[in-house]
């Protein structure tokens, strides 16, 4: 190889010889020690099912580095689990471990001056935390997920109307059992049969969502998202992957060449067409601030509606994401919206997406993928609303909620923590008519920004979905649906409007119009005043506290002056 890679400069000559010594004592020849070393960061652990298929995946990748002429060196990151740390303390962490596993990511290149990245991950913040992490040491880089698990299977009393079923279900049907509406055994069998395989959830939550917006950006080789973790073609593409990165590296394509402002709309619009996690908008603006592009939360809420909802993905229909796999994925989605995409950026294959989508862009599925033409819904995934309630913006789901809750009016029901509001609504103190508000859940205020998932599940579960509305500072699960909104800023913590909102106020939502309302004189409520509800944190969380800024700006840790 004849092209200059930057691990030679702490490699070559008698001034390095103690690097080289290092490396031979691990075993590396002097052959590998003259190849590019490209880091495979694995997010491989027992505990997350999405990510115990990577240790074996890494295996391939290594195959296809060693394959395009370059030296692996393998190393790890942590993933939690979103679905493990539900409703618990455990879920203020998992946002935080974005940043973590970002800087983990610079530290490690950094330090060891490597020369390109195989990104290796699965789950809701790991996936964006490597990308986040990429951006930042701005190396060529391919991303490859570990792909969804395969579904259970219910045709019979289906609350989502097919055939399949994923892990969100067992939450909801907590709700239902509450209320008496299914037994303890068919609540037990959901538990032992929901999820079969391993792999990211079965459904569009967060991590096949942002897995799916990697490879609309072009950081992932075309088809790579969708496929099963227990298929075949999940290793063959790990392989393929590991030859791709060398390309990379031999053209010079790195990170930033490959996310720029047009690829970030891209993204955006292919959450809107997919239905994809409300989560996105806080990784979409973290991915903008460290790909060096100007995007705010107006931003993507202009683009997202520049695309209405396409896909039949459970919580939004009743497809899965091997049904999205078998109709042709990401890139079949893609070329139905390619008139609103930008067409010209290159890609991790060295290609451009016009290029790609020649080749990898065929609908084998029009009832799971809808053309352009005929969408599942009108609106687009996602809708930034604005307001009194809300001045610097807040987020929710258009498709994932029902058409006759996309308006709604009612009476405030306050609760200052998640835990309040779980046990309010196991004790059934929820009615129809209500406004659920959850608070002081923020990214500060949290801290960590927690999701409602549970909440939002028990209500939907009681059949109480499109009945109430639930709003909150903290955030949702991307496998959420009902009436909610989300991300509300500023926070309780930041003095927003929602620490003054009480008891009866009434609120208004309006979904179609983008906007978020109550009926409430909030410069006097301040003058008023309202206690401070915060609770004290110690450890990471402290320092995550008084470091993040506001989920407006996705929730991220600056970086640079």
């Amino acid at each position: 190889m004849d092209f200059k890679f930057r691990s030679q400069d702490i490699m070559r000559g008698p001034e390095w010889a103690n690097v080289r010594a290092l490396y031979k004592a691990s075993g590396f020849s002097d052959s590998e020690l003259k190849k590019p070393l490209i880091g495979i960061v694995n997010s491989f652990n027992e505990i997350c099912p999405g990510h115990v298929v990577l240790k074996e995946m890494a295996e391939r990748v290594k195959e296809g580095v060693f394959s395009g002429g370059g030296t692996p060196v393998e190393f790890g990151t942590i993933a939690c689990c979103d679905g493990i740390t539900m409703g618990h303390e455990g879920m203020r962490y998992v946002l935080p471990s974005r940043e973590d596993i970002a800087n983990d990511v610079e530290v490690m290149v950094q330090a060891h001056q490597l020369d390109g990245l195989v990104l290796l991950g699965s789950c809701d913040k790991i996936e964006p935390g490597l990308i986040l992490g990429a951006l930042r040491v701005n190396l060529p880089v391919v991303f490859v997920n570990g792909g969804p698990a395969l579904p259970g299977h219910m045709k019979e009393g289906n609350p989502y109307g097919g055939e399949y079923i994923d892990h969100s279900i067992i939450q909801q049907s907590e709700g239902a059992l509450k209320s008496g509406k299914i037994t303890q055994e068919q609540f037990d069998w959901l538990e032992n049969n929901a999820v079969p395989t391993i792999g990211s959830c079965a459904m569009l939550g967060t991590a096949n969502t942002m897995a799916c917006l990697a490879e609309a950006m072009g950081l992932s080789l075309p088809g790579c998202a969708a496929i099963p973790a227990v298929y075949s073609r999940r290793l063959q593409i790990a392989f393929e992957s590991g030859e791709a990165v060398m390309e990379l590296v031999r053209k010079n394509i790195r990170a930033r060449d490959m996310v720029t402002l047009d690829t970030i709309k891209n993204a955006v619009r292919v959450n809107s067409a997919i239905g994809g996690s409300t989560n996105a908008v806080l990784h979409m603006l973290a991915i903008a601030y460290e790909a060096r592009v100007p995007f705010t939360i107006e931003d993507f809420g202009a683009a997202a509606a520049e695309v209405p909802h396409l896909t039949t993905m459970i919580p939004e229909g009743d497809s899965v994401l091997l049904d999205f796999y078998e109709a042709g994925g990401v890139h079949a989605l893609m070329n139905e919206i390619s008139s609103k995409l930008a067409l010209d950026n290159v890609t991790c294959t060295g290609k451009t997406l016009r290029e790609n989508l020649k080749v990898y862009g065929k609908n084998r599925n029009p009832k799971v993928i809808h053309p352009l033409s005929s969408p599942v819904h009108a609106s687009s995934g996602i809708a930034i609303l604005h307001g009194n309630l809300a001045p610097d913006g807040a987020v929710t789901k258009p498709s994932a909620i029902p058409p006759k809750a996309h308006k709604f009016t009612g009476k405030a029901v306050i609760f200052e923590s998640e835990a309040d509001a779980l046990e309010g609504i196991r004790a059934l103190k929820i009615k129809p008519g209500d406004v659920v508000v959850i608070r002081n859940e923020g990214p500060r205020g949290g801290p960590g920004m927690p999701e409602q998932y549970k909440a939002m599940k028990l209500l939907v579960g009681m059949k109480l979905g499109d009945k109430v509305c639930l709003i909150t500072d903290g955030r949702f699960s991307g496998s959420n649906n009902g009436c909610f909104v989300g991300h509300i800023c500023p926070e309780s913590y930041d003095d927003g409007p929602i620490k003054y909102l009480r008891d009866g106020d009434v609120i208004h939502i309006d979904v179609d119009k983008g906007t978020i309302d109550a009926d409430v004189d909030f410069a006097a409520r301040r003058q008023e005043g309202a206690p401070d509800r915060c609770r004290s944190i110690e450890g990471y969380l402290y320092h995550y506290r008084h470091s993040v800024a506001s989920a407006s700006q996705g929730a991220i840790i600056k970086t640079r002056d």
